[in-house]
């Protein structure tokens, strides 16, 4: 209750959902994790495609949605594992190629500072390692 009140995540006095995506900090790691691999794309190293850049970014973005309006930490770990799973999917139809250190690096920070504005976990906490492959 008290990150929601400071960070405004999660359902305000409205009850409207107030999502992670509009959060300064991921959403410059966002945009940095897609320019990135684009640019990887663009100079010929990339084995996979625009396509597949965007279908990452969607799935993270819908996690921060259902993270946003998740209730508990429960709850949250679910949504958490989730996404991983479905990353890790991607990325092995991509030929493993898609999340390399810094993409890894990246992804999991998205995740692991979602979980922290939400009270679910410390900014150190690495809460996608369970599940996942890259």
């Amino acid at each position: 209750m008290i990150l929601r009140k400071l960070f405004g995540f999660g359902s305000n006095k409205n009850n409207t959902v107030n999502t992670l995506n509009s959060d300064p900090e991921i959403k410059k790691l966002l945009e940095s994790l897609k320019s990135g691999m684009i640019a990887f794309i663009e100079s010929g190293e990339g084995g996979y495609t625009k396509k597949d850049v965007y279908k990452c970014i969607t799935l993270l973005n819908a996690f921060l949605n259902n993270l946003s309006q998740s209730g508990n930490k429960d709850e949250g770990m679910t949504i958490v594992k989730d996404v991983v799973l479905k990353i890790n999917e991607l990325n092995t139809n991509c030929g493993e190629e898609l999340i390399e250190t810094e993409e890894r690096e990246q992804i999991a920070e998205i995740i692991i500072l979602a979980g922290h504005l939400k009270g679910y976990n410390t900014r150190d906490e690495d809460i996608t390692e369970e599940w996942r492959e890259w």
